[in-house]
């Protein structure tokens, strides 16, 4: 057990090193900073009530669309420029096991999300510092949800990575993102006495299998709930961290499994 985690954390380490060094990531993670400090220049566009909600909607979606892109991006290649630069092979012929090696790149991957994450935190409580913002608990539940969501988004990126090519992870990965986003609506919906699926009946089992399968992903958006100043019981993250949870284990087993059988010739 010892020596697999040394391996996986090997892999891990590599892998952080690797992207932090990347200029796109750099590039990235510079323009999202520019974001989170735009989000002060457009508090100043507004009356002046409203910009304390102004840095707050936009400095948390900045973070977290940002995470997202970066998750996809970063996710989707990291197996396959393996493949395609076959180093691989390299690291195969080393008492690496193949679910040994994804797990690697996965915990890699978070550490670089991770790295990403708390700095653009930190931006942003420093912008929200400057608009005479008082930091509450809230705050704090809506970041660590938003890392959560990022889990997700860079394990599904990985699972797709394990079979396919770039682009198409990168679309399939972002198909499941934006339509996680939309579970709530979705279901909403399939109850509504109007619309869709009222007019198409047919359209229901389609609904409910989205319903059911895709992981809701407005769980991890409390924004409304900081911007009406509702306090969240620490019983609700818990359970929503739980409900991430799982579909990352879901999502990285069926990585591994994958990539486990997967022919390199």
């Amino acid at each position: 057990m010892t020596q697999m985690l040394q391996r996986v954390f090997a892999v891990a380490g590599s892998t952080f090193w690797e992207s932090v060094r990347n200029r796109a990531f750099i590039g990235m993670l510079l323009g999202a900073l520019v974001l989170i400090a735009g989000s002060m220049l457009l508090s100043q566009m507004v009356v002046f009530d409203q910009r304390q909600r102004v840095v707050l909607d936009f400095g948390l979606f900045f973070i977290s669309f940002t995470g997202v892109i970066i998750a996809i991006i970063v996710g989707v290649l990291l197996l396959y420029k393996d493949l395609a630069q076959k180093t691989i092979y390299a690291l195969l012929t080393k008492p690496v096991r193949r679910f040994e090696f994804v797990l690697g790149r996965f915990l890699g991957l978070l550490a670089i999300l991770l790295f990403m994450f708390i700095i653009m935190t930190g931006a942003w409580l420093l912008v929200l510092k400057s608009e005479g913002v008082i930091l509450r608990g809230i705050h704090f539940q809506a970041l660590f949800l938003v890392f959560i969501q990022l889990c997700i988004v860079a394990s599904v990126a990985i699972l797709f990575s394990s079979f396919s090519s770039p682009v198409l992870s990168g679309i399939f990965t972002f198909g499941i993102y934006a339509v996680g986003r939309q579970v709530d609506f979705i279901n909403d919906l399939m109850t509504a006495t109007k619309g869709p699926f009222a007019s198409f009946p047919w359209l229901k089992p389609i609904g409910s299998g989205i319903v059911n399968i895709f992981p809701d992903l407005t769980l991890f958006d409390i924004t409304r709930q900081i911007l009406l100043d509702v306090e969240l019981p620490w019983t609700f993250i818990a359970s929503t961290s739980i409900y991430g949870l799982s579909y990352i284990i879901v999502f990285i087993m069926a990585a591994m499994a994958i990539f486990n059988r997967r022919e390199f010739v």
